[in-house]
């Protein structure tokens, strides 16, 4: 009865049988859908007829925050026109739904009349510029921070190391070294305003570099009641770069799942061979990103940690593309972060010849 109601009301409107947006008619007041246009291939897997017999299969393909807020603007809508941005579940496709009410003479609304289109293409697209002036402007900030505390630094360590000639002395060895942790940090703003130079790149055992960390965490992971366990798979390719940056990029990123496990539990790391050259996978049971934080990792100082700077995944990935490869993550809400990062196998042969 109600797909049937659904088609007569579609012939007495005119509602345009084909265009590149869903149409949808909702009775405010019966909390039903009047009417839905025919699916479209732009829109696949959505079966407007189930949809008009039951709304709530909707809330099945999106996640939990955004199906809250769309049922909230059909039920209790605005006496003004809105949007709502929104994603599917599990998909890397982005809608956008117009809310424009009908309303009687006093003003209440009776009806909502809502198109609903795809948004993907735009969606990626401007994230992809706003992440790209964001890390322009960060790469300027970084360079001039670097450079006017790097050379006052200098001079510091400089000093410090004519001052403090004995070897034995743990308290002055302490200061030399934390010194020299500040210079590393200073170098680490660097790779944001520049890559590191191609060809300082050496040939490197992954495995080798993950292993270092593996013994360099563990004690802090254990202190957090965190196990960790790695394994490493058989006859890895050499990939071709810098030791130091890509022990950095890796180092924080495991830090953050040590860090997103507050109350303990188990972080795994695995090196494994891929087509592309070599992956590593570390993945921990955390609290879990929700979409909406996930799609801004890596912005310039923002952060899921409260005392973060959120500098620390945006390095990361800086260091890894320099190194030709990527950084990805997936995440679910109390089911912790899987984070993977791909190098290149190095071209043998091209650094020979070099």
């Amino acid at each position: 009865m109600v797909a049937k109601e659904s088609k007569d009301r579609s012939n007495d409107m005119n509602v345009p049988e084909q265009t590149s947006e869903i149409i949808s008619l909702y009775d405010v007041l019966n909390k039903k859908i009047l009417y839905i246009s025919p699916p479209l291939p732009g829109h696949r897997g959505i079966d407007m007829e189930e949809i008009i017999k039951n709304p709530s299969i909707i809330r099945e393909k999106l996640y939990p925050e955004d199906a809250d807020r769309l049922f909230q603007l059909f039920e209790s809508p605005s006496s003004s026109p809105c949007e709502m941005d929104y994603q599917i579940k599990g998909e890397e496709r982005w809608l956008r739904t117009t809310f424009i009410p009908i309303t009687d003479p006093s003003g209440n609304v009776l009806k909502v009349l809502n198109f609903t289109r795809e948004i993907t293409y735009w969606r990626k697209r401007g994230q992809y510029a706003e992440k790209t002036n964001q890390m322009n402007l960060c790469s300027q900030i970084a360079a001039g921070f670097a450079h006017e505390i790097r050379n006052p630094l200098t001079t510091i360590k400089g000093f410090l190391q004519l001052m403090y000639q004995d070897k034995s002395d743990i308290y002055q060895q302490m200061i030399i070294q934390e010194t020299e942790r500040i210079e590393s940090i200073i170098n680490e703003f660097l790779m944001l305003a520049q890559p590191y130079p191609g060809q300082d790149f050496i040939l490197i055992n992954v495995k080798d570099i993950v292993g270092d960390i593996f013994l360099t965490i563990n004690p802090q992971a254990s202190e957090s009641n965190i196990k960790v366990f790695m394994t490493g798979g058989k006859n890895l390719p050499s990939v071709n770069g810098s030791p130091e940056q890509i022990k950095q990029a890796l180092l924080n990123l495991i830090k953050n799942a040590i860090q997103a496990m507050p109350l303990g539990g188990t972080l795994y790391i695995s090196v494994a061979k891929v087509d592309e050259g070599v992956s590593i996978m570390i993945k921990d049971e955390g609290t879990g990103i929700s979409p909406e934080k996930l799609s801004r990792l890596g912005i310039p100082f923002y952060s899921n940690k409260e005392e973060g700077a959120g500098l620390g995944i945006m390095i990361s990935r800086q260091i890894i593309k320099n190194h030709q490869g990527t950084v990805t993550f997936e995440s679910e809400i109390g089911k912790g972060t899987i984070v993977e990062v791909i190098l290149p196998s190095a071209d043998v042969s091209d650094l020979q010849e070099n």
